[in-house]
């Protein structure tokens, strides 16, 4: 069998622990997998040991050829009415294996150019399943069975890495996962290039607190009038909302799986800016009226946080999803913005920056904000649940101890009637009054959460979405800084030249530029929301005391006649 050879372009230390094989520059290597995943390789050396090391440090300079050519497709299979897909490869022996596919069954194809026309609006893929990587459905009959590795579901691949000799490795246990699987160390080892035109570039600027994107346009956009719709006579149904951009006040009808579209192609552009999670998928109650009024504010929110990032607000795949309302143009920018040519690590080279950084001052400032967003983290997750409590005790307890003391006024008042004194009614009234009062006070416990917790919940509850996934991005700097070093080293051991190390320099001031824009980004929306929350919190918190107030005055004045 013909093996895959590959030639070690850079020296690599492993760490053992993970599984990882060290080798030289100018190794040679033997390729034993490439489905690892997060861009890492099986191989084995000439010593004969086996591990695991990043693709971009080898190139490849032996393909493998096919043992035997593949078998002559049988006669009565080469019917018209037949389909042919390679449903398993084996990348050691370059053998394949077709499998006739039933015209009465057709498979139901992943592949996005497929899935506008019957997928899109599969209403059970609305909410009870992900729009995630669109990896080719594998095709069985009762004859055969699929190779496991081509099956390897997009949530195992993201859980763990099997390997064959080294048990499970975690996703994110090697310093370089987050940094190679998203093309990061690929942009800064040089090893992809792509024309640029300049209506596709973006700038850095250097601003009063630092560099920033530079902001071209600002505009809003609306979500309202949620309907439920259906197709194929009622087999399908869904709920569409109608987005309406300021800047040309044209409606488009979108769903749940648009916007989970949109959300993975931001994703996969963009390794340098945190893309928010969705509201989650359900299943049950989805059509329930409180149900999608609640999603459509959640999607609001998400809406109003992707046009106030300078960046993504400009995006062609963002313009075309809330502009395009023509079928067959939905389709074409669809498939464009699927096969986008800067996409992970080739969108660094649409980045235009300033001059040279200071990488320990960057490495600083960096390692502090990531100190930051992990003890914001921590604060957001500890407000939401001291606010959860306490909107609980304002439903139930609360308003039952204040009620409890209105019960009790209002039964020494109504032992009071029982006296006839004429000069003891004004009391009795009075005392009545009281027991009503701290009645309503109660009831005004229990109904203010929405007028000022929820709201400030719902504000916490976003930047908890956000902080959860601002971590990747921030170790995609961290692992462009820990290759800067390597490739540092190399140069004094003379084992890299001093102009390719000057370019690897340019190329990390890139990220370490779009990194710092966005955590400046970031601080300066922290601190209009955080702002705008408080305030409203604290005023609707005033308002809810001088209510209780009024009520505790006017009974008051009552006893003055008593």
């Amino acid at each position: 069998m013909a093996e895959v050879r590959a030639k070690a372009l850079y020296e690599f230390t492993g760490d053992p622990k993970g599984g990882e094989l060290s080798f030289e520059q100018d190794d040679l290597l033997v390729i034993l997998r490439q489905d690892i995943g997060d861009g890492w390789w099986e191989a084995r050396s000439s010593s004969g040991e086996q591990g695991l090391i990043p693709e971009s440090y080898v190139e490849i300079y032996s393909l493998p050829e096919p043992s035997f050519p593949p078998p002559p497709v049988p006669q009565q299979f080469q019917n018209s009415s037949y389909q042919y897909n390679d449903v398993t490869r084996n990348h050691g022996s370059g053998s394949f294996i077709s499998q006739p596919i039933q015209p009465s069954a057709p498979p139901k194809q992943a592949s996005f150019d497929d899935w506008d026309d019957d997928d899109w609006d599969d209403d059970y893929d609305d909410d009870a399943s992900s729009c995630g990587t669109a990896t080719t459905q594998n095709v069985t009959n009762n004859n055969h069975q699929p190779d496991s590795q081509s099956i390897q579901s997009h949530e195992t691949k993201n859980s763990t890495l099997h390997t064959a000799s080294y048990g499970t490795i975690k996703k994110n246990y090697s310093r370089f996962s987050q940094f190679s699987r998203s093309g990061g160390e690929s942009f800064l080892m040089g090893t992809v290039t792509c024309a640029v035109h300049d209506s596709d570039c973006v700038k850095i600027i250097n601003g009063m607190y630092g560099p920033e994107w530079e902001m071209k346009s600002e505009y809003t956009c609306e979500l309202r009038d949620p309907k439920k719709e259906s197709k194929l006579k009622g087999l399908k149904s869904f709920v569409a909302y109608q987005l309406i951009p300021s800047f040309c006040n044209i409606a488009v009808s979108r769903r749940y799986k648009h916007f989970d579209w949109l959300h993975e192609r931001l994703e996969e552009k963009f390794p340098c800016i945190p893309i928010p999670p969705l509201p989650e998928k359900v299943i049950s109650g989805r059509y329930e009226t409180e149900f999608i009024s609640e999603r459509m504010k959640l999607l609001q929110q998400w809406i109003n946080r992707m046009v106030q990032h300078p960046v993504i607000s400009q995006c062609d795949v963002f313009f075309h999803f809330l502009t395009c309302t023509d079928e067959k143009k939905w389709k074409q920018g669809k498939r464009k913005a699927e096969k986008d040519e800067y996409m992970g690590g080739k969108y660094f080279l649409t980045i235009r920056n300033p001059s040279n950084l200071d990488m320990n001052e960057t490495e600083e400032k960096l390692e502090n904000f990531s100190k930051f967003v992990r003890n914001m983290d921590d604060n957001v997750k500890h407000l939401l649940n001291v606010f959860h409590d306490n909107m609980k005790k304002h439903q139930a307890p609360f308003k039952r101890e204040y009620q409890k003391i209105g019960g009790a006024f209002k039964n020494m008042a109504a032992t009071y009637a029982s006296d006839d004194l004429v000069y003891s009614k004004n009391l009795t009234t009075a005392i009545d009054h009281t027991g009503d009062a701290y009645n309503t006070i109660g009831e005004m416990y229990a109904a203010q959460p929405p007028k000022d917790s929820i709201s400030l919940m719902e504000g916490l509850n976003e930047y908890k979405g956000i902080l959860s996934v601002y971590p990747d991005v921030l170790k995609v700097h961290e692992g462009a800084m820990g290759k800067l070093k390597e490739c540092q080293k190399q140069v004094d051991d003379g084992k890299l030249v001093e102009s390719e190390m000057q370019n690897i320099l340019l190329r990390s001031d890139t990220i370490s530029y779009a990194t710092l824009a966005e955590m400046n980004h970031f601080h300066q929306e922290r601190v209009r929301d955080s702002k705008a929350l408080m305030q409203n919190f604290l005023r609707q918190q005033i308002i809810f005391y001088q209510n209780i107030t009024s009520q505790l005055e006017e009974s008051l004045k009552m006893y003055e006649t008593a």
